[in-house]
């Protein structure tokens, strides 16, 4: 085996969100790269073959199934945002399980015809008096709904123009699929206070040729009172009605006026208004009412459709008697075993507060230098999140308090924060060489998907961070969040060695765990080709990425995500070679 540079790699490996990264000038010298010139040099399940250009060892046997690649074209002057297609292949053709004469395929890859989404939309009703809701130009946000939990989000925004028919019209080229389909009208010159409420259309399947025409009639009015128990100010506070999947409003904001405070041991009653469209009939909305921004108050969520009787949204009536308590002086400190202070980012996250079921408290905050944090919260349940800041020796802690409402300070909590986990191994080629070079990048595994009320009313975990590190002498040790990772081993880009994964390695939470590897290096599958765009020119400086599906266990049953597994660039001619895995652990 030769060797090559492995600056790039390693330069590449120091990604910001990791916990420890660092470039060893000893293993900036040189990474192996993946040459032979008899089959005989490859040993058993591997022959030597051409891969552009060259002769590598490449894998006989391969098992891809549920290959996806996706390509991202370079970003130009033209296109201001990443576009992302999605290629499902058929693998189990492309890659048969066994090919004596090795595993290397050729594949041109073409993007995908954009589609063209034509979306014409009319706004009834009045606005600041004289205005219709033609008059309002309309941002659209088309949010793609990714096939799989894993692949990157993407959306896409137009912004409508007049079609001389007191409507308006979108044109936008886009990849064909499935998006969340998200119209908000935008401030009029002479109008700024009262402009049509936002429009959410979930799950629109774009084809190639798609038009959609909105006819939205004049605007539902939720109207109606709010009960304020004596003592509660509610002025400022900002009332809306929200989609119930993705939490997009999809109202007018309005924003109570209290006036004068009622007197001791009095009730208060607070009127509110505000226009909104109920477009999906099936799902009822959420009527949320937030508090001022830095006041110690819940969210209040109600369904629209348990409290408007007959469908009617005029004349309702909501209560914020649940709320009568009032918020406790809370303190704790953030502490590492040996009792020293740790300055950290705290989420405090209500799981339930006393008498109500649906509201909802979140706090982001600091410690100060002695690892103090403060807050002033109502009585109830709650999870507290820490996670050190600038210091990647200590791991994310979780905590629960209970606590019940009175007039002390509900102070001398401790959060102790645990030293990292460490993930350490060694790693070897396929006959035995060290993989010098290699970056190691440790990925969080995401989560199930909740619908929004059950993520503001349940707390999840945050997510571990990224951890990152580069191949010494074919060894890495790298801290780590107690949590599951998409692991992976990344060769030299050039090398012709493909990634190594493992999905779902898990750091146990105790305290320093070490999760020891000992890992080798499969020679790969290649796929090469040329990269084209939807008119056929070639397509240089694009990102090709395989993912691979996998399962994950969730709390709400077995979900399939994906597991990205090689990434290339196009040569300028468009050319790519891509060595992949020839499997990995599902």
């Amino acid at each position: 085996m030769s060797l090559r540079p492995a600056v790039r790699a390693l330069l590449f490996a120091c990604l910001p969100a990791s916990v420890a990264c660092s470039i060893p000038l000893e293993a900036a010298d040189a990474g192996p790269t993946n040459a032979c010139e008899r089959s005989v040099e490859c040993g058993p399940g591997a022959t030597c073959a051409e891969v552009d250009g060259h002769r590598a060892c490449v894998s006989t046997s391969a098992n891809l199934d549920g290959l996806l690649l996706e390509i991202r074209p370079r970003v130009s002057r033209e296109v201001s945002a990443e576009v992302s297609h999605l290629l499902d292949l058929d693998a189990g053709s492309i890659f048969p399980p066994d090919d004596a004469g090795g595993q290397v395929h050729s594949l041109d890859l073409r993007v995908p015809p954009p589609a063209s989404a034509t979306v014409t939309l009319r706004l009834g009703g009045t606005y600041c008096g004289d205005l219709t809701g033609g008059d309002f130009p309309v941002k659209a946000e088309f949010r793609r709904i990714a096939p799989l939990l894993g692949l990157p989000a993407q959306s896409y925004t137009a912004v409508s123009e007049p079609n001389g028919s007191d409507g308006h019209r979108f044109r936008l080229a886009i990849p064909a699929g499935s998006y969340h389909l998200y119209l908000v009208p935008q401030p009029h010159s002479s109008c700024s206070g009262d402009l049509p409420p936002p429009i959410f259309l979930p799950n629109q399947l774009v084809p190639e040729q798609w038009t959609l025409g909105v006819n939205a009639e004049a605007p539902a009015v939720l109207q109606g009172s709010l009960q304020v128990p004596a003592g509660l100010s509610v002025d400022g506070w900002k009332l809306d009605v929200v989609d119930p999947l993705t939490g997009s409003v999809i109202s007018q904001v309005g924003v109570l006026e209290q006036g004068e405070p009622s007197p001791p041991g009095t009730a208060s009653r607070v009127e509110f208004s505000v226009k909104f469209y109920w477009i999906d009939k099936d799902k009822s909305p959420l009527i949320r009412l937030r508090p001022k921004d830095g006041e110690p108050r819940p969210t209040v969520y109600w369904e629209l459709a348990a409290i408007a009787l007959h469908g009617s949204t005029a004349n309702l009536a909501l209560s914020l008697f649940q709320l009568d308590a009032a918020a406790r002086r809370v303190e704790g400190r953030t502490l590492d075993a040996k009792g020293y202070p740790v300055l950290s980012a705290v989420r405090i996250q209500s799981t339930n507060i006393d008498q109500a079921p649906t509201a909802a408290y979140k706090l982001d905050t600091e410690t100060d230098a002695s690892g103090l944090f403060r807050a002033d919260l109502p009585p109830g349940e709650y999870v507290v999140f820490a996670q050190p800041i600038n210091d990647t020796t200590k791991a994310r802690a979780r905590q629960s308090l209970r606590f019940a409402a009175g007039d002390d300070c509900y102070c001398g909590q401790s959060i102790l924060i645990p030293e990292a986990g460490t993930l350490r191994g060694r790693v070897q080629g396929p006959t035995g060489e060290l993989m010098d070079g290699a970056s190691v990048v440790a990925v969080p595994s995401l989560g199930g998907v909740t619908n929004y009320l059950n993520q503001v009313l349940n707390p999840e975990p945050s997510l571990p961070r990224q951890a990152s590190g580069v191949l010494l002498n074919g060894a890495f040790s790298i801290g780590a969040d107690p949590g599951e990772f998409d692991f992976s081993v990344r060769p030299t880009p050039g090398s012709a060695y493909p990634w190594l994964v493992r999905p779902r390695l898990v750091v146990p939470p105790a305290d320093a765990a070490v999760i020891d590897l000992e890992l080798a290096m499969s020679y790969p599958a290649v796929l090469q080709g040329v990269v084209r765009d939807a008119s056929g020119d070639r397509l240089g400086d694009a990102a090709v990425v395989a993912w691979l599906p996998v399962e994950r266990k969730t709390a709400q049953g077995t979900v399939t995500g994906v597991i990205q597994i090689g990434e290339t660039r196009s040569e300028p001619d468009g050319s790519y070679v891509l060595p992949l895995p020839p499997s990995t652990s599902r």
